[in-house]
């Protein structure tokens, strides 16, 4: 089998509600939950893998056509490892954007295991069927809104519930103890400010979260600042976990991890160039005896290829469900969606098996490149 084409569209939604319903930190990300790039690697055979980047819609198209296009022609996509190993030393000169490598190895890892009939988890070699949810929400104006917020998805069933704080620090403590006095002393409950903090406020958030006994702290400080982390992880209980956006694949991972400068390491499909990649760096936590929990994004078409590679792993706790979810529950293929016990279920079919609408993207299509 080999590669004949890669067909790209970019598409733009409508975005479901107002901009003050999606952001983090003070930022909306509605760019995010409207404009995609739907990737087609087709073969020879008339199979196709597909994949949905999060966000880069129309760039992101061109980037993939000029720099990646014209390498996979020909390629063999079995040799997944082998074409991402070139891709990441062209890149070098080529300067692809951040999610290029990773939309692209997805749509390949789909088309392969499509060739086979077996869905990706199962390629990847299988743990579990099912992964336990927690709800991740949005900024909210006040401690108040955060607690009604927690409570709504406590009672919709998720195992745990995440606060995007403001980056304020002393609000932000404000708020994680309204959440737990809302949803009880026994509910999971963590946090993330997105790179927010400097330090000082960081380690101070972290003993006050301590107090709350909240489950993790995620990237209180930016991912380059390793002495920050060394120093919040030899000072705090409570486990710290980063390195979501760290550019560099899993090659920047191992210093972290070595240092013990994080307790928990982060993964995405897209940030991290990949599948094989988040594999790579779930297997180097594993080593070293650490958990690493997958980041999810704004489709349920690569967050379900997010819940097969969780599905995969030993060392990966939870899977992510950004809520609202009418705002993430993509409407080009089936979402996601939890059952009476707070599970998320694999897909059964080939690939990531979430088949997209085609339909749908050519109706909000931008470009076909």
């Amino acid at each position: 089998m080999k590669i004949q084409d890669v067909r790209l569209t970019s598409f733009r939604i409508p975005l479901p509600g107002g901009l003050e319903e999606v952001m983090i930190k003070g930022q909306s990300i509605a760019p995010y939950v409207t404009d995609f790039l739907a990737v087609e690697v087709v073969s020879d055979e008339g199979l196709v893998g597909e994949a949905i980047s999060p966000y880069g819609g129309l760039s992101l198209g061109h980037s993939i056509a000029d720099r990646i296009r014209p390498f996979l022609i020909g390629k063999d996509p079995g040799m997944r490892e082998a074409i991402w190993q070139e891709l990441w030393t062209l890149d070098r000169l080529l300067y692809t954007t951040q999610f290029a490598i990773g939309t692209v190895d997805l749509a390949i890892w789909d088309l392969y295991c499509k060739s086979i009939n077996e869905p990706l988890y199962r390629v990847l070699g299988g743990v579990r069927d099912k992964v336990p949810a927690y709800a991740s929400g949005m900024t909210l104006p006040t401690p108040a809104g955060f607690a009604e917020d927690a409570l709504k998805y406590k009672e919709a069933g998720y195992q745990g519930y995440k606060l995007h704080v403001k980056g304020e620090w002393k609000e932000d403590i404000e708020a994680c103890a309204a959440v737990r006095e809302a949803v009880g002393p026994d509910y999971t409950l963590m946090i993330d400010p997105a790179g927010a903090y400097n330090q000082t406020q960081a380690l101070r958030v972290g003993r006050a979260l301590e107090e709350l006994d909240f489950h993790w702290y995620e990237e209180p400080l930016r991912d380059f600042d390793i002495h920050g982390y060394k120093m919040l992880a030899d000072k705090l209980d409570i486990p710290v976990m980063a390195l979501e956006v760290i550019p560099g694949a899993v090659y920047s991972k191992p210093e972290y991890i070595v240092e013990r400068a994080v307790d928990i390491v982060r993964g995405d499909i897209s940030f991290t160039g990949g599948v094989g990649q988040v594999m790579k760096t779930a297997h180097l936590a594993e080593a070293f005896g650490l958990n690493m929990e997958v980041h999810t994004n704004a489709n349920s078409h690569i967050d379900t290829a997010h819940l097969h590679c969780i599905a995969a792993m030993n060392n990966s706790e939870f899977f992510e469900q950004l809520v609202p979810e009418r705002f993430f529950h993509f409407p080009a293929c089936e979402p996601t969606s939890i059952d009476a016990e707070g599970f998320v279920h694999l897909p059964e079919g080939p690939g990531i098996g979430r088949p997209l609408d085609w339909d749908y993207i050519k109706a909000h299509k931008v470009a076909e490149l």
